[in-house]
Protein backbone atom coordinates (compact mmCIF):
# COMPACT_ATOMS: atom_id res chain seq x y z
CA UNK A 1 0.00 0.00 0.00
CA UNK A 2 1.52 3.90 -0.92
CA UNK A 3 4.53 4.12 -2.98
CA UNK A 4 8.18 4.69 -1.86
CA UNK A 5 9.62 7.93 -2.61
CA UNK A 6 13.08 7.62 -4.14
CA UNK A 7 14.25 10.43 -2.48
CA UNK A 8 14.42 9.36 0.77
CA UNK A 9 17.10 10.06 2.69
CA UNK A 10 16.33 9.09 6.47
CA UNK A 11 18.95 7.50 8.34
CA UNK A 12 18.72 4.51 11.01
CA UNK A 13 21.55 4.32 13.52
CA UNK A 14 22.17 1.00 15.29
CA UNK A 15 21.94 2.90 18.55
CA UNK A 16 18.14 3.34 18.10
CA UNK A 17 16.11 1.46 20.31
CA UNK A 18 12.27 2.22 21.99
CA UNK A 19 10.94 1.44 24.62
CA UNK A 20 7.39 1.52 26.80
CA UNK A 21 7.07 1.63 30.87
CA UNK A 22 3.66 0.84 32.16
CA UNK A 23 2.94 -0.16 35.82
CA UNK A 24 -0.44 0.10 37.59
CA UNK A 25 -0.79 0.30 41.68
CA UNK A 26 2.39 -1.45 43.08
CA UNK A 27 4.27 -2.42 40.08
CA UNK A 28 7.58 -1.88 38.76
CA UNK A 29 10.45 -2.92 37.34
CA UNK A 30 12.30 -3.35 40.32
CA UNK A 31 12.64 -1.59 44.27
CA UNK A 32 15.54 0.98 44.59
CA UNK A 33 17.64 0.56 47.86
CA UNK A 34 15.26 2.86 49.24
CA UNK A 35 12.36 0.93 48.59
CA UNK A 36 11.31 2.91 45.73
CA UNK A 37 9.08 2.09 42.74
CA UNK A 38 11.67 2.07 39.43
CA UNK A 39 9.56 2.69 36.64
CA UNK A 40 12.10 3.40 34.22
CA UNK A 41 16.10 2.89 34.10
CA UNK A 42 17.76 2.92 30.84
CA UNK A 43 21.60 4.02 29.54
CA UNK A 44 22.55 6.41 26.86
CA UNK A 45 21.21 9.39 25.14
CA UNK A 46 17.57 10.15 23.78
CA UNK A 47 14.04 11.19 24.68
CA UNK A 48 11.55 10.52 27.57
CA UNK A 49 7.98 11.12 27.29
CA UNK A 50 5.71 10.82 30.38
CA UNK A 51 2.18 9.65 28.82
CA UNK A 52 0.36 9.17 32.29
CA UNK A 53 0.77 9.38 35.84
CA UNK A 54 -1.14 8.64 39.21
CA UNK A 55 1.41 9.66 41.20
CA UNK A 56 3.63 12.22 41.23
CA UNK A 57 7.45 11.14 39.41
CA UNK A 58 11.14 11.73 40.25
CA UNK A 59 13.82 11.52 37.66
CA UNK A 60 17.50 11.13 38.31
CA UNK A 61 20.07 11.62 36.05
CA UNK A 62 23.66 12.18 36.39
CA UNK A 63 23.23 12.37 40.16
CA UNK A 64 20.62 15.17 40.20
CA UNK A 65 17.35 15.19 41.34
CA UNK A 66 14.60 17.53 40.38
CA UNK A 67 10.90 17.04 40.36
CA UNK A 68 10.44 18.38 37.34
CA UNK A 69 9.65 15.80 34.38
CA UNK A 70 12.28 16.83 31.58
CA UNK A 71 11.85 14.50 28.44
CA UNK A 72 14.89 14.56 26.66
CA UNK A 73 18.23 12.89 28.52
CA UNK A 74 22.26 12.48 27.64
CA UNK A 75 23.78 10.19 30.43
CA UNK A 76 20.89 7.35 31.27
CA UNK A 77 17.61 8.22 33.28
CA UNK A 78 15.54 6.84 36.35
CA UNK A 79 11.91 7.70 36.51
CA UNK A 80 10.93 6.75 40.65
CA UNK A 81 7.21 6.81 41.54
CA UNK A 82 6.44 8.32 44.33
CA UNK A 83 3.28 6.62 45.59
CA UNK A 84 0.94 3.53 43.63
CA UNK A 85 -0.83 4.09 40.80
CA UNK A 86 -0.82 4.04 36.84
CA UNK A 87 2.78 5.53 35.55
CA UNK A 88 3.43 5.52 31.58
CA UNK A 89 6.48 6.55 30.23
CA UNK A 90 8.24 6.24 26.84
CA UNK A 91 11.70 6.09 25.85
CA UNK A 92 13.30 6.45 22.57
CA UNK A 93 17.00 6.15 22.89
CA UNK A 94 19.61 7.15 20.57
CA UNK A 95 17.82 9.99 18.60
CA UNK A 96 17.10 13.33 19.38
CA UNK A 97 15.79 14.98 16.71
CA UNK A 98 12.54 13.62 14.79
CA UNK A 99 13.20 10.88 12.33
CA UNK A 100 12.39 13.20 8.91
CA UNK A 101 11.31 11.04 5.65
CA UNK A 102 8.07 10.47 3.92
CA UNK A 103 5.73 7.86 4.74
CA UNK A 104 3.97 5.41 3.31
CA UNK A 105 0.85 2.87 4.56
CA UNK A 106 1.60 -0.70 4.45
CA UNK A 107 -0.81 -3.94 5.41
CA UNK A 108 0.41 -7.21 6.93
CA UNK A 109 4.29 -7.83 7.18
CA UNK A 110 6.60 -5.41 6.22
CA UNK A 111 10.55 -6.30 5.44
CA UNK A 112 13.34 -3.59 5.43
CA UNK A 113 14.49 -1.28 7.81
CA UNK A 114 12.70 2.00 9.10
CA UNK A 115 10.44 3.38 11.51
CA UNK A 116 6.88 2.50 12.55
CA UNK A 117 5.26 6.18 13.00
CA UNK A 118 1.63 5.08 13.27
CA UNK A 119 -0.69 1.66 13.33
CA UNK A 120 -4.24 0.37 13.77
CA UNK A 121 -2.92 -3.11 15.81
CA UNK A 122 -0.26 -4.49 18.17
CA UNK A 123 2.78 -5.76 16.48
CA UNK A 124 5.96 -6.59 16.70
CA UNK A 125 9.56 -6.00 15.44
CA UNK A 126 12.84 -8.04 14.27
CA UNK A 127 11.56 -11.36 16.38
CA UNK A 128 11.99 -9.43 19.79
CA UNK A 129 8.57 -11.51 20.95
CA UNK A 130 7.51 -8.58 22.58
CA UNK A 131 4.45 -6.51 21.08
CA UNK A 132 5.67 -3.04 20.40
CA UNK A 133 3.46 -0.26 22.33
CA UNK A 134 1.41 1.50 20.03
CA UNK A 135 3.40 4.40 18.76
CA UNK A 136 2.64 8.45 17.86
CA UNK A 137 4.62 11.05 16.17
CA UNK A 138 6.53 11.33 18.97
CA UNK A 139 7.46 8.01 19.36
CA UNK A 140 8.78 6.31 16.31
CA UNK A 141 9.70 2.87 16.59
CA UNK A 142 13.01 1.55 15.08
CA UNK A 143 13.43 -1.68 13.08
CA UNK A 144 16.52 -3.09 11.21
CA UNK A 145 14.34 -6.67 9.72
CA UNK A 146 10.79 -6.28 9.97
CA UNK A 147 7.33 -5.69 11.53
CA UNK A 148 4.87 -8.49 11.74
CA UNK A 149 1.14 -8.66 12.51
CA UNK A 150 -2.51 -7.99 11.14
CA UNK A 151 -3.17 -4.38 11.42
CA UNK A 152 -2.07 -1.38 8.96
CA UNK A 153 0.86 0.50 9.40
CA UNK A 154 2.26 4.26 8.96
CA UNK A 155 6.01 3.43 7.98
CA UNK A 156 9.18 5.71 6.91
CA UNK A 157 11.51 3.35 5.79
CA UNK A 158 15.48 3.94 5.21
CA UNK A 159 15.54 2.18 2.04
CA UNK A 160 19.05 2.59 1.25
CA UNK A 161 20.22 -0.26 3.74
CA UNK A 162 19.33 -3.68 4.35
CA UNK A 163 20.17 -5.54 8.00
CA UNK A 164 21.49 -9.31 7.88
CA UNK A 165 22.35 -11.99 10.25
CA UNK A 166 26.32 -12.04 9.73
CA UNK A 167 26.95 -14.87 12.90
CA UNK A 168 25.46 -16.67 15.75
CA UNK A 169 26.65 -19.32 18.66
CA UNK A 170 25.24 -20.89 21.43
CA UNK A 171 26.79 -20.48 24.94
CA UNK A 172 25.90 -24.48 25.26
CA UNK A 173 27.52 -25.71 22.08
CA UNK A 174 31.10 -26.25 22.85
CA UNK A 175 32.01 -26.41 19.12
CA UNK A 176 30.64 -23.01 18.49
CA UNK A 177 32.75 -21.41 21.20
CA UNK A 178 36.04 -23.00 20.58
CA UNK A 179 35.03 -21.70 16.71
CA UNK A 180 34.98 -18.55 17.79
CA UNK A 181 37.75 -18.48 20.54
CA UNK A 182 35.29 -17.98 23.32
CA UNK A 183 37.55 -17.67 26.73
CA UNK A 184 35.67 -16.39 29.95
CA UNK A 185 36.86 -17.11 33.75
CA UNK A 186 33.81 -18.74 36.44
CA UNK A 187 31.12 -19.76 33.60
CA UNK A 188 28.70 -21.17 35.58
CA UNK A 189 27.66 -24.86 34.71
CA UNK A 190 25.46 -24.81 31.62
CA UNK A 191 21.73 -25.50 31.80
CA UNK A 192 18.55 -26.44 30.07
CA UNK A 193 15.80 -23.42 30.88
CA UNK A 194 12.17 -24.37 29.58
CA UNK A 195 10.28 -21.08 29.74
CA UNK A 196 8.12 -18.59 27.65
CA UNK A 197 9.26 -15.51 26.43
CA UNK A 198 6.92 -12.07 26.91
CA UNK A 199 4.77 -12.84 24.74
CA UNK A 200 4.18 -16.28 25.51
CA UNK A 201 6.49 -18.39 22.69
CA UNK A 202 8.07 -21.36 24.60
CA UNK A 203 11.89 -21.80 24.46
CA UNK A 204 13.96 -25.03 25.85
CA UNK A 205 17.49 -23.98 25.47
CA UNK A 206 20.83 -23.52 27.42
CA UNK A 207 21.90 -21.17 29.23
CA UNK A 208 25.01 -19.95 31.79
CA UNK A 209 25.87 -16.83 33.46
CA UNK A 210 29.50 -15.37 34.18
CA UNK A 211 30.79 -12.37 36.20
CA UNK A 212 33.95 -11.75 34.76
CA UNK A 213 34.95 -10.50 31.36
CA UNK A 214 34.45 -13.09 28.35
CA UNK A 215 35.63 -12.58 24.92
CA UNK A 216 34.90 -14.09 21.35
CA UNK A 217 35.28 -13.59 17.98
CA UNK A 218 33.10 -12.78 15.44
CA UNK A 219 32.33 -12.64 11.87
CA UNK A 220 30.67 -9.58 9.39
CA UNK A 221 30.55 -7.80 6.15
CA UNK A 222 33.38 -5.38 5.92
CA UNK A 223 30.55 -3.34 3.91
CA UNK A 224 29.11 -3.08 7.67
CA UNK A 225 27.73 0.32 8.10
CA UNK A 226 26.93 -0.68 11.90
CA UNK A 227 26.39 -3.88 14.32
CA UNK A 228 23.91 -5.03 16.24
CA UNK A 229 24.61 -7.70 18.83
CA UNK A 230 22.21 -9.52 20.24
CA UNK A 231 21.30 -11.50 23.20
CA UNK A 232 18.72 -14.23 24.29
CA UNK A 233 18.96 -14.81 27.89
CA UNK A 234 17.20 -15.53 31.28
CA UNK A 235 15.86 -12.08 33.06
CA UNK A 236 15.26 -14.51 36.14
CA UNK A 237 17.59 -11.79 37.47
CA UNK A 238 17.44 -8.13 36.87
CA UNK A 239 20.02 -5.21 36.06
CA UNK A 240 22.06 -7.01 34.31
CA UNK A 241 25.02 -4.72 33.28
CA UNK A 242 28.36 -4.83 31.44
CA UNK A 243 30.40 -3.06 29.72
CA UNK A 244 31.33 -3.65 25.42
CA UNK A 245 34.09 -3.20 23.96
CA UNK A 246 34.75 -3.90 20.23
CA UNK A 247 38.76 -5.06 19.31
CA UNK A 248 39.68 -3.79 22.91
CA UNK A 249 37.99 -0.12 22.42
CA UNK A 250 34.99 1.01 24.54
CA UNK A 251 31.75 0.96 22.78
CA UNK A 252 29.09 1.20 26.23
CA UNK A 253 27.48 -0.08 28.10
CA UNK A 254 24.69 -3.04 27.73
CA UNK A 255 22.49 -2.79 30.47
CA UNK A 256 18.70 -4.58 31.07
CA UNK A 257 17.17 -3.41 34.01
CA UNK A 258 13.85 -5.44 33.62
CA UNK A 259 13.43 -8.92 35.29
CA UNK A 260 10.30 -11.89 35.60
CA UNK A 261 10.64 -14.82 36.83
CA UNK A 262 7.77 -16.55 35.46
CA UNK A 263 8.32 -15.76 31.54
CA UNK A 264 12.65 -16.27 32.14
CA UNK A 265 13.46 -15.71 28.40
CA UNK A 266 13.87 -12.26 26.79
CA UNK A 267 16.00 -10.97 24.07
CA UNK A 268 17.94 -8.19 24.44
CA UNK A 269 19.97 -5.38 21.92
CA UNK A 270 23.26 -3.08 21.55
CA UNK A 271 24.18 -0.78 18.52
CA UNK A 272 27.63 -0.65 17.65
CA UNK A 273 28.48 2.37 15.84
CA UNK A 274 30.55 1.81 12.34
CA UNK A 275 33.20 3.74 13.66
CA UNK A 276 34.47 0.65 15.34
CA UNK A 277 33.11 -2.03 12.98
CA UNK A 278 33.93 -0.33 9.52
CA UNK A 279 36.37 -2.33 6.99
CA UNK A 280 36.25 -5.17 9.15
CA UNK A 281 35.68 -8.78 8.44
CA UNK A 282 35.76 -10.07 11.90
CA UNK A 283 36.02 -8.60 15.57
CA UNK A 284 36.57 -9.62 19.01
CA UNK A 285 34.02 -8.69 21.06
CA UNK A 286 34.97 -8.56 25.18
CA UNK A 287 31.43 -8.26 27.68
CA UNK A 288 32.72 -7.09 31.18
CA UNK A 289 30.00 -6.98 34.17
CA UNK A 290 31.35 -5.17 36.71
CA UNK A 291 31.56 -5.95 40.52
CA UNK A 292 28.71 -6.12 42.76
CA UNK A 293 25.99 -6.20 39.74
CA UNK A 294 23.66 -9.49 38.69
CA UNK A 295 25.13 -12.47 36.85
CA UNK A 296 25.12 -12.08 32.87
CA UNK A 297 22.65 -14.54 31.38
CA UNK A 298 23.80 -15.64 28.03
CA UNK A 299 21.83 -18.16 25.74
CA UNK A 300 22.91 -17.36 22.21
CA UNK A 301 24.01 -14.57 20.39
CA UNK A 302 23.69 -13.17 17.43
CA UNK A 303 25.57 -10.61 15.39
CA UNK A 304 23.43 -8.89 12.54
CA UNK A 305 25.15 -6.14 10.65
CA UNK A 306 23.34 -3.00 8.66
CA UNK A 307 24.70 -2.45 5.35
CA UNK A 308 24.10 -0.77 2.13
CA UNK A 309 21.26 -2.21 -0.16
CA UNK A 310 23.76 -1.65 -2.72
Amino acid sequence: MGDLNPDMSAKLSTQENAYQFRFFEEDRLYTDHEGRRVIVDVEGSGIMRLVASDPPVLTVRSDSEDLKFVPPFSDGAIVLAIGSGEVNVQVSKGRTEPVEGGSIRFKGNFYGCGWVVAASDRFTVDDRHELAPMPTDHFPIPFFRHVKGLGTWSIIPAPSLICTLSDSFSIGDEEDLKAREFKVQNLSAVSHLDSEFSDGAPLVASVASHLNAATFRVAIPADNVGVILRKTYDRFHGRQRARVFVDGVFAGWWFEAGEDRKRRWHISDFGVEAALTDGKSTVEITIDPPAGVALWSVSRYEVFALRPLD
